[in-house]
């Protein structure tokens, strides 16, 4: 475990060896039938990453035993490496060093261009500063932590002992730290003798949560206080800046500065970060919260109150939002403060300069029953701290509402179309209306308003807002005077959409950000593109307005990279069929160089085959789905078949999936493929207010349209989804005896209990689900409570006749365990034929491998039982 391996390539003995390995006297190879134990061959492709000189390119090898490999290999050359159970692998921006920490032997260093290797034991995480000129290692010494940082060119190096945390700037030229037993905080400037500087030294409370603004020119942190008579643990905080000259320390502390914080705690709430900094290096903004007396006293009564905008759990945690943390400023040099958030509007968005904040108040239209609140939107300016309503009840939903990145325009989508607010002008304007398209997702069919295709940011110079509709792409004015579309999908059923991951440009380095990212158009776009046909691709729009092609098949294309100092790309090809591969493109050559093909073991045993089908609801609504046939399939011959249902899964045609023995969802299709069995994931379209009865009609449909090619043996089809799939599967045994057996994940099957039950996530009546999301009724329990029982498995149960098998995590706080419990008892009431598995210490998605590998045993068996009459296990003996 963690031999580091050089692997040269031959060519020409890598052909000879491929030749001899498909003929050998003329005699074809024979390929073998995958089974169980070969399961182990298999592994995944992950974590690819690529040099900025796109001279090498990294990735990992992932197995199911856990046993995962990283490589490392040039693009254009001959030279691989490997190294067993690496991780956190990662180029220097120079293009001369890869590193990456194996557990056992700590830091592996490569030198790219010698080949020599370092090792360095007891790293616990790097990184790269100053664009690889220098390396910064965080070591384990004893029960302690030290901080080496190291000079790649000279060999010089600096220790700091007894760390507890420490950040570098963004150019990674200055770094700031704290040590532990002394408590203080410290600087260090990456030059030739690495000088530091002390900041400050306490032996009160311990320092923590280093920030630094995007600019590495002014520092934040924390000091705790000591503990007192209110809640919470208060602090003291701290600003460092004009660092190019004679760095200056500020602070602001609650004992001391009364009269600016007027009582308020400095905190640091949960699930945010507790300090964001601004671009100008002026400003810091953090977390107060009114003082509140701790009290031991018992609670006798919980009063959940019919009046209250909120149910009881959730209306204790805000507690009228007086003691919730609340955003506010502070201008150092100033010892200027402002408090942003109020308790009328307690949650704070900064925009992505920090000279504009978004409050709002998530209580406001309480009760209500969608996936997040309507609110009002108040936007202050934090310098002069006017404030002003703009917006009212806007749906607070992540796509919904955006900023651009000067602070100057909001771009929200009310009303089916995509509006934006001009600040300087106070005015708002429908920019989309002039299009005379959808901009909203016109297949959408679940309850509660269609969201938006999209859009995605603004253009950098702030003259366009990017919009997105069913397949292309459009600039929109800020002034409503220009429209242009930038691609041509619609034409082509094509859908192109900006390649988001390759573009990252916030402006702030924290999580408080109104979304919205800024685009150059002068230096084009790189673009996704998803064909109707599931063909898949990338493409380069150019500022003159032509579009290049990279790559476009009739397969499924993903992962692109460009190499950020040249015009060389890799990214990833797959079918059902193929393994995924990785390939490289320098855009001179027609045809890509391929890196690495995964899982070649394939080609010496039996494959299926995937294949896009079509059919129609009986409302004749056409629809797709994927037909998977088995490896060893036969024309005239009929095999038993499996359909796995969720929503809309025709998308998945090109995935590769490795055969696994532990499943997540306890359904591996690839096993059931190579084991002489049909697979279909069929498309499901929905009626609101009969999410059970449009499934039954899709999934009925789509199961006579594959048997219509008389390849399936009808007396052995079975049925089996999870989650939401889960539910349809219940519910669809209880409308048709065509399942001869069924597997029902996580369902849920009382639609009235559930309705009337808390979400365990968050405390909030799952009503919501019901009236304005997935579960698709559309209306409250009470205005439609006979849609509420008909769409019931549970309330459906004597109708079931199908062998039902039903699995739930006993932790689950998605879908209660005692959903599937209700099913189970009514069906063993009944004297149906069923069984239940709960998996204790297990939520809505399996995490243990033993329980993964159990219920993908179990699932297997139950159908291999029923539908290929394969011997009884002890495991079903009770059926």
């Amino acid at each position: 475990m963690g031999n580091l391996t050089i692997i040269v390539k031959d060519r020409l003995l890598l052909f000879l060896f491929l030749l001899g390995s498909v003929s050998i006297c003329g005699q074809t190879l024979v390929k073998k039938q995958v089974t169980p134990a070969d399961y182990s061959q298999w592994s995944t492709l992950t974590a690819e990453k690529l040099s900025t000189d796109g001279k090498w390119v990294s990735y990992k090898l992932a197995y199911d035993s856990g046993k995962d490999t990283v490589f490392v290999q040039q693009t254009m050359g001959n030279k691989k490496y490997s190294c067993p159970s690496a991780a956190d692998e990662s180029f220097s921006r120079n293009g001369k060093w890869w590193a990456a920490i194996e557990p056992e032997k700590g830091l592996l260093i490569l030198n790219l261009k010698s080949g020599k290797i370092q090792w360095t034991a007891d790293v616990v995480s790097y990184e790269f500063l100053a664009n690889g000129k220098y390396l910064a290692l965080l070591k384990k010494a004893g029960p302690e932590q030290e901080l080496d940082i190291l000079n790649m060119e000279t060999g010089m190096h600096y220790t700091a002992k007894d760390i507890s945390e420490y950040r570098f700037n963004a150019d990674g030229k200055i770094g700031a730290y704290i040590t532990k037993q002394e408590n203080a905080v410290k600087l260090i400037w990456l030059d030739q003798n690495f000088h530091t500087s002390e900041i400050i030294q306490s032996s009160a409370k311990r320092f923590k949560n280093l920030i630094w603004n995007k600019d590495g020119n002014a520092l934040a942190f924390l000091q705790e206080l000591p503990q007192d008579e209110y809640q919470g643990t208060n602090h003291k905080l701290y600003f460092l800046n004009h660092m190019d000259a004679t760095p200056k320390l500020h602070n602001l502390d609650p004992l001391v500065d009364k009269d600016i914080l007027n009582g308020m705690r400095i905190v640091t709430p949960p699930a945010k970060k507790s300090l964001e900094m601004a671009t100008d290096g002026k400003k810091v903004f953090f977390y107060i919260t009114a003082a509140k007396v701790q009290t031991n006293d018992k609670e006798i009564v919980q009063i959940w109150d019919g009046a209250t905008p909120w149910t009881y759990p959730n209306q204790k945690s805000v507690d009228g939002w007086q003691y919730s943390s609340k955003m506010a400023v502070w201008w150092p040099d100033e010892n200027k403060f402002f408090k942003i958030g109020s308790d009328e509007f307690p949650k704070t968005q900064l925009m992505a300069d920090g000279n504009y904040a978004l409050n709002h108040n998530p209580m406001q239209y309480e009760p209500q029953y969608e996936i997040a609140s309507p609110v009002d939107y108040v936007l202050t300016d934090v310098s002069t701290g006017k404030s002003k309503k703009i917006i009212e009840k806007q749906i607070r939903k992540f796509d919904f509402i955006k900023g651009s990145g000067s602070g100057n325009f909001i771009n929200y989508f009310k009303e089916q179309h995509w509006w934006i607010y001009n600040s300087k002008e106070d005015s708002h304007i429908n920019l989309t209306l002039p299009l005379g398209i959808p901009i909203y997702e016109m297949d959408y069919d679940c309850a509660g308003a269609a969201p938006p295709y999209g859009s995605p940011g603004w253009s950098a110079d702030e003259k366009y807002l990017i919009v997105y509709d069913q397949y292309d792409i459009w600039l929109l004015s800020a002034d409503r005077r220009s429209r242009k579309r930038l691609t041509h999908g619609r034409e082509k059923h094509i859908q192109y959409r900006i390649a988001e991951n390759s573009y990252q440009d916030s402006q702030l380095l924290g999580n408080a950000i109104l979304p919205g990212n800024k685009f150059d158009l002068s230096k084009g776009l790189l673009l996704e593109a998803f064909g109707d046909d599931k063909s898949s691709g990338y493409c380069y729009w150019q500022p003159n307005g032509s579009i290049k092609n990279i790559v476009y098949k009739d397969k499924m294309i993903d992962h692109l990279i460009k190499a950020e100092h040249a015009p060389v790309y890799i990214y990833r090809e797959q079918s059902f069929e193929q393994s995924p591969r990785l390939l490289f493109w320098t855009g001179k050559e027609q045809q890509p160089t391929i890196l690495l093909q995964t899982n070649s073991q394939q080609n010496h045993f039996e494959w299926g085959n995937a294949e896009l089908i079509s059919y129609s609801n009986s409302k004749g609504t056409p629809l797709q789905g994927v037909l998977y046939y088995p490896s060893n399939f036969q024309k005239g011959k009929q095999y038993p078949m499996i359909v796995n249902i969720y929503e809309k899964q025709s998308h998945i045609l090109h995935r590769y999936f490795n055969p696994e023995e532990n499943a997540a969802d306890a359904f591996p299709r690839t096993n059931y493929s190579l084991d002489g069995y049909l697979v279909l994931y069929p498309d499901i379209t929905y009626e609101v207010g009969e999410p059970g009865k449009s499934a039954t009609d899709c999934v009925v449909a789509s199961v006579k349209a594959v048997t219509a090619k008389g390849i399936v043996e009808e007396q052995h089809i079975g049925l089996t989804g999870a989650s939401f799939g889960g539910y349809e599967t219940a519910y669809i045994v209880s409308q048709t005896n065509i399942f001869a057996a069924a597997v029902a994940g996580c369902p849920l099957t009382d639609f009235v209990s559930q309705y009337l039950s808390l979400d365990d996530n968050w405390g909030h009546p799952r009503m919501w689900r019901y009236e304005s999301q997935q579960q698709r009724m559309g209306l409250s329990l009470f205005e439609n409570y006979q849609g509420y029982i008909e769409n019931s498995p549970v309330a459906q149960a004597a109708k079931i006749n199908t062998p039902l098998l039903i699995w739930s995590g006993l932790e689950d706080r998605m879908v209660s365990w005692t959903q599937g419990l209700e099913l189970h008892l009514a069906l063993r009431r009944l004297q149906k034929p069923n069984q239940f598995l709960v998996y204790p210490g297990e939520n809505h998605s399996f995490l243990k491998r033993e329980t993964k590998n159990d219920l993908t045993q179990r699932t297997k068996e139950w159908f291999d039982f029923y539908l290929k009459e394969r011997p009884c296990t002890d495991k079903l003996s009770s059926n």
